[in-house]
């Protein structure tokens, strides 16, 4: 799910030269739950951004923040920031902030990465911002000694594999206070304080995958202060936060129906390789058929775990559709029906992403729950329904809540429309997760690119960028049904 998922994809850099966060602090328990929501930013005050050159043309500096909002002159902690200043400081918008998923992912690194990337006419006119989120790299960072994933199946080992689950929850509890105060609202509370550090009048932002929960959140905490925001590879809002009325007690990933998104584009996959014929490896007689003969051959054994996650890595950027058909082709198969997945691939989070996920989301907290949505997802999906159901299980027992984090309402005014940008073939956000968020909001105009990948990262297109930059610069979204081809085309 999102760019935890987009952190496999996109490697961690190292942390911006900025002046050293500080450590954790030790501060008294947080706010009682019975405490007013902190729903702004309680008159924190703005921080002083001391800009230093690092990273060759890129600049850094510290922001102190509250640690909790509820205290706004109480305890702070320091922020790593970056920003690469506009090229054509006469022509200059303002600044454009990014967040490049996650939850867990650094903004510091991931802005050096991919800065070079955007459009000309954006490095021109804006300041292109990013910072590390509260408690990760650089940013006060959760202290989580030894966490291992855990090991094991929790179809064939329930117990087991829930109690080591819940050592990454255990391990991070040493981060004290800290971890209270890391939902995604808090994170939307600092990026209001860092609009104002910067001297923007009103917000520009630009969100992947989590990167555009946080930008939903922001938009209905701060509605008011929004002037352009993309939002990329689109989270359902509802889905992520509570789910709707009846899905409370349904793992996220449930809600929001990924596995049905992965293996709606993995049967592109089969289509897109028959019609290329020779160009794809596997295009050879029925590949639906063959993949199915392939599922059932490492069902009855221990690779079916490894076959999955090889698949689901593909579906991510069809760049790699080429060497999943060329790996498929060399693997035996059986006939007939597979048998019950006993060890299936369990996706396993960061703490990072878990001290962020663990808080913003509603997952199922008895390990009871998840076995009677195994029995129904695997039977509704075969291939990816017992990753989804599983995907949220570190969460349970989780050693912290954040009584601030936001759960909606999700249509808060604001002056100026809200980009939704997806592809049409997304396995981690569903196109219609996209279609209901911009819904949610009230005021979202969704662009489609026909391609396949996780956000536009992974899918470039010409089309999908000049509108993104006419977005930005002029306020203009695209026509309601927009849609655009992506660059590049799996068996050239």
């Amino acid at each position: 799910m999102r760019r935890a998922v987009l952190a496999a994809v996109l490697l961690l850099l190292a942390a911006c030269s900025a002046p050293a966060a500080a450590p954790a602090p030790v501060v008294s328990p947080a706010a009682a739950p019975d405490a007013p929501p902190a729903l702004g930013t309680n008159g924190a005050a703005v921080p002083v951004l001391r800009w230093a050159p690092c990273h060759g043309p890129f600049q850094c500096a510290g922001a102190a923040v509250p640690l909790s909002y509820r205290e706004p002159k109480g305890t702070t902690i320091t922020l790593s920031v970056i920003r690469l200043p506009a090229g054509d400081p006469g022509r200059r918008l303002g600044s454009l902030f990014f967040n490049f998923g996650g939850p867990g992912t650094d903004g510091v690194g991931e802005l050096t990465r991919f800065a070079a990337r955007y459009p000309p006419e954006l490095r021109a006119r804006f300041d292109l911002v990013s910072f590390d989120p509260r408690g990760i790299g650089g940013s006060a960072p959760i202290r989580c000694a030894n966490a291992q994933p855990p090991a094991g199946s929790p179809v064939r080992q329930p117990e087991a594999y829930f109690a080591a689950a819940a050592a990454t929850g255990k391990a991070c509890a040493a981060s004290g206070a800290l971890l209270n105060h890391l939902s995604t609202a808090n994170v939307a509370r600092d990026m209001e304080l860092l609009r104002q550090a910067v001297g923007d009048a009103s917000l520009n932002f630009y969100g992947y995958s989590y990167g555009t929960y946080l930008g939903g959140t922001y938009a209905n905490l701060f509605g008011d202060k929004v002037r352009a925001m993309t939002l990329d590879g689109t989270l359902d809002l509802v889905a992520n936060a509570t789910g709707e009325p009846g899905r409370e007690h349904e793992p996220v990933d449930v809600r929001a129906d990924v596995a049905g998104a992965q293996q709606q584009e993995l049967d592109r996959f089969f289509a897109v390789c028959a019609a290329a014929g020779p160009k794809c490896a596997f295009s050879a007689g029925d590949p639906k058929q063959r993949f199915a003969g392939i599922f059932a051959h490492a069902s009855r054994g221990p690779g079916v775990a490894s076959l999955m996650k090889t698949v689901g890595s593909a579906l991510y950027q069809s760049g790699r559709w080429k060497r999943l058909a060329q790996t498929l082709a060399a693997m035996p198969a059986d006939p007939g029906p597979a048998a019950p997945v006993l060890d299936p691939a369990v996706p396993t989070h960061s703490p990072g992403f878990l001290a962020v996920q663990c808080l913003d989301s509603d997952n199922p907290q008895s390990p009871a729950d998840y076995a009677a949505l195994a029995a129904r997802e695997s039977a509704r999906q075969p291939y990816f329904g017992l990753s989804a159901v599983y995907s949220m299980a570190q969460c349970v027992g989780w050693p912290a809540r954040d009584d601030d984090r936001y759960t909606g309402p999700w249509n808060r005014p604001r002056p100026h429309p809200v980009l939704v940008l997806n592809n049409r073939f997304d396995p981690a956000t569903p196109l219609a997760n996209a279609e209901a968020t911009a819904a949610e909001l009230g005021d979202g105009r969704v662009l489609v690119v026909d391609g396949y990948g996780h956000t536009s990262l992974d899918a470039p297109s010409a089309c999908a960028s000049a509108a993104v930059v006419r977005y930005l610069t002029e306020l203009t979204v695209p026509p309601p049904g927009t849609t655009c081809a992506p660059d590049a085309v799996p068996f050239p």
